[in-house]
């Protein structure tokens, strides 16, 4: 999907779910915390939002990140190539994200595949309380960093930590770092067991 198509695809899933839940563009605005314009703007299919943005709409529309991503279907059957993925976040050095796939809330589940080329990072904001992400490092070695505590998680190892504290994957070797993550989407209240036998302070 290029860059002109996604626009198209994001557009119509923001104006299909705004007026399913009967909101005008001032409502989801304020509940999204993004202008008036830019609402319209995506609508008309003439922007190509960020991924936070992208997030926020999610978040607001109650809907999983990949809804926004993908033209509407029927009953919950996916299936995809990998090289299907959409590239949500890439950088000059050749870092990329792509959304692999992905459920609706409650109980949402999204699959990620990364690259970070060496000396890049990607800072993350804070999700809802009981959310939790997942990080397979397949090549190459990633600094996790969760609030004050991060944890260096090498090829074949896997870290897991609660995700409502803003956080940050870098990369600092001289190679290119592959990984997977899954995050599973929580709410306020919803609040998991603590992960506390990461083998470090995560």
């Amino acid at each position: 999907m290029d860059v002109e198509e996604l626009a198209d695809v994001i557009g119509a899933n923001v104006l299909r779910l705004r007026q399913a839940l009967g909101w005008s563009q001032d409502t989801l605005a304020q509940s999204c915390g993004l202008s008036k314009g830019t609402i319209v703007a995506i609508e008309q299919q003439r922007s190509n939002p960020s991924v936070a943005t992208l997030c926020a709409l999610s978040e607001s529309l109650g809907v999983g990140l990949h809804t926004l991503l993908e033209r509407p279907s029927g009953p919950l059957v996916k299936h995809r190539r990998a090289d299907d993925a959409v590239d949500l976040w890439s950088t000059p050095a050749g870092s990329r994200a792509s959304l692999l796939i992905g459920t609706d809330p409650p109980g949402g589940v999204e699959l990620w595949d990364w690259e970070l080329a060496p000396g890049d990072a990607f800072d993350g904001e804070a999700h809802p309380r009981g959310t939790t992400e997942t990080v397979r490092v397949h090549e190459g070695a990633l600094t996790v960093a969760v609030g004050a505590r991060s944890v260096d998680v090498q090829a074949d190892e896997v870290v897991v930590f609660e995700a409502h504290e803003p956080h940050r994957y870098a990369n600092a070797a001289a190679t290119v770092t592959r990984f997977s993550m899954w995050i599973v989407v929580g709410d306020e209240g919803d609040m998991p067991p603590p992960f506390r036998d990461l083998g470090a302070s995560s």
